[in-house]
């Protein structure tokens, strides 16, 4: 991970959405890449779980429109993103029964609006603060990232929020 910004006029850049590497993620029809395998598209985002599952269940939801953060977009399809933020967080509560659910917003490598949503467990390294899924990686037979996924979507379906 970089320790400084990135030169403002590649930040600049990445605002507008040139060559904005999350709007290609939400344009692409390959269902993997080396970050992660796509669940499914909801309302107004694309949830995608992560190649790296050092946290267990742990997912990036993509708004399917670019924008830097929740309150450039217009109020209604503000609702949608946060519903189906809050949609996929329940979902993976079911699925891994986690104790706790973290939403960061951050969007300080890529400024296009997503959500790391990361399901937290009574014991894990960080009870006190945010944990780094940098911190060590934990992958997967393709097969177990194929069933978490399937399971991922029929908690989808059943759960409902609001």
């Amino acid at each position: 991970m970089a320790d400084k910004w990135m030169p403002r006029e590649k930040w600049e850049a990445l605002v507008r959405g040139d060559n904005c590497p999350l709007c290609a993620e939400v344009k692409s029809t390959q269902p993997v890449n080396e970050f992660g395998y796509t669940v499914t598209d909801l309302s107004f985002s694309r949830l995608r779980l992560c190649t790296n599952q050092s946290i267990k269940g742990y997912c990036v939801l993509i708004c399917h429109k670019h924008v830097r953060e929740p309150y450039e977009l217009p109020g209604d399809e503000r609702d949608m993103f946060f519903e189906d933020m809050m949609r996929a967080g329940l979902a993976l509560e079911y699925v891994f029964r986690s104790d706790k659910m973290n939403f960061q917003i951050l969007g300080n490598a890529v400024p296009h609006l997503h959500a790391h949503i990361e399901p937290r467990y009574l014991g894990d390294p960080a009870p006190h603060r945010p944990i780094h899924s940098g911190e060590k990686t934990v992958l997967l037979k393709p097969e177990e990232y194929q069933d978490l996924i399937k399971q991922i979507r029929s908690a989808l379906d059943i759960v409902k929020t609001g």
